[in-house]
């Protein structure tokens, strides 16, 4: 039954059938797949099936940032503002749980990796159809940006796009990257056939998103892998060149990077306007989806939107979220005297931690706090890692002392918002 429900909740999110498909356009498939998924998951608590759901770091964290959206609203007695901040991200709540529960061996690891390849492989050949022959399925189009060439000439530039969620070309490229370091690992492992027929639509696709979240996060991703995969010089520098290659071929809105163009100063000036949001509500937010009340851009960053819209408790738990995962690997896999893994898992290793190191470095720029996309690679993530832990006997995590983790996720929350006060008073 949870196979089912993965693979039908996953499919239904990424294709959106009822956004485009004659005859059911409009049906609730997304909302019924929920619903039973969360029956299914509030049966299994009972039976004891999953101990972890209301035990496990990644578990606590989930429930008390959704705690922290409810609050947001409730501390400003705003119950309906928190019903509906609360349903908007009841997918991404749903989706965790269910990718956490459901990675709990090697083999269904391994299929959900393969359900997520070729999920993003239909969204990029979508987006190929797009740039080809100008609308997808449904009769989606791309959007059209204006463009200033070197002649001083505007040109109209298209930008690939989905449905729903993936109606930005930003989200759209989050998703085709997310599968990219699962495509190099298994190109490293000489497994051919699925990279070779899948990789060069999506990095295609990527390509015609024209979006600099989706180079930076494809960057990222592929550089960490090879950091982590070799950590030596020699994947430092591949890393490096696969950088220099991107930005001086990938899409035509990175040539126009510069710290002092005028997005930049918006982005800046967003930044202030979170600190101020922040100031009056501290411990809570303004309350969650309410930046563009008191802002007309978005803050272009998704722990600045957090901390804006959540407030401090919003924001520890969003951190928790990823600080768990990055724990792990740090005091397993590359401090010294950690597991000893073979080549396949230290692979699986280097693959979902890139991934996940690309979305947040693509996150740091673009706000994109609530949408599936991080929550389901923090899950995916932290299944993986427990997977590792119980085929693997953890001599480093049995010898070391008990760490402090609430009180560095503290500490690391602070510093978060220090950070940003200081950035906004230098650049103001």
């Amino acid at each position: 039954m949870l196979s089912f429900l993965v693979f039908i909740y996953l499919t239904i999110y990424y294709i959106r059938p009822t956004e485009w498909v004659p005859g059911i356009i409009g049906l609730p498939f997304l909302m019924v797949a929920g619903v039973l998924s969360l029956l299914f998951l509030g049966a299994s608590v009972i039976m004891k099936r999953f101990p972890n759901m209301l035990t496990g770091r990644a578990e606590r964290m989930m429930f008390g940032f959704a705690a922290a959206i409810v609050l947001s609203h409730v501390s400003h007695v705003y119950v309906g503002g928190a019903i509906n901040s609360i349903n908007l991200f009841l997918p991404s709540i749903t989706g965790f749980f269910l990718i956490i529960c459901f990675v709990d061996s090697r083999k269904r690891t391994n299929t959900l990796i393969l359900l997520l390849i070729i999920l993003t492989t239909f969204l990029a050949y979508e987006g190929w159809l797009q740039s080809t022959t100008g609308f997808s399925h449904g009769g989606l189009e791309p959007i059209f940006e204006n463009k200033t060439t070197v002649d001083d000439e505007s040109v109209k530039m298209p930008r690939i796009r989905w449905y729903g969620v993936f109606n930005d070309p930003n989200d759209l490229g989050l998703a085709l990257v997310l599968a990219v370091p699962f495509l190099l690992n298994m190109l490293l492992q000489r497994r051919f056939i699925l990279p070779l027929v899948t990789l060069p639509v999506i990095s295609i696709s990527m390509y015609y998103t024209n979006s600099r979240g989706t180079v930076l996060a494809g960057l990222v991703a592929i550089g960490s892998y090879l950091v982590v995969r070799y950590r030596s010089v020699y994947g430092a520098l591949a890393g490096g060149s696969f950088a220099i290659i991107l930005f001086l071929f990938g899409p035509s809105r990175m040539s126009s990077v510069s710290a002092s163009e005028e997005s930049a100063y918006g982005r800046i000036e967003a930044w202030y306007a979170a600190y101020q949001m922040f100031k009056a509500n501290p411990l809570f937010g303004a309350g969650q989806g309410s930046f563009l009340d008191f802002h007309h851009l978005t803050a272009h960053n998704s722990f600045v939107l957090v901390m804006a819209e959540l407030g401090f408790t919003g924001l520890f738990f969003f951190t928790g979220l990823f600080y768990f995962p990055y724990y792990w690997l740090w005091n397993n896999i590359l401090k010294k005297g950690g597991m000893q893994l073979v080549p396949e898992d230290i692979g699986l290793v280097c693959a979902v931690f890139s991934s996940l190191t690309g979305m947040l470095a693509s996150m740091f720029f673009i706000s994109r706090s609530y949408i599936l996309l991080p929550f389901m690679l923090v899950a995916l993530v932290t299944g993986v890692t427990r997977v590792i832990d119980l085929g693997v006997q953890n001599v480093a995590a049995q010898s070391a002392e008990k760490p402090k983790h609430f009180r560095n996720i503290f500490i690391l929350t602070i510093l978060q918002i220090v950070g940003i006060n200081i950035v906004v008073k230098l650049l103001i």
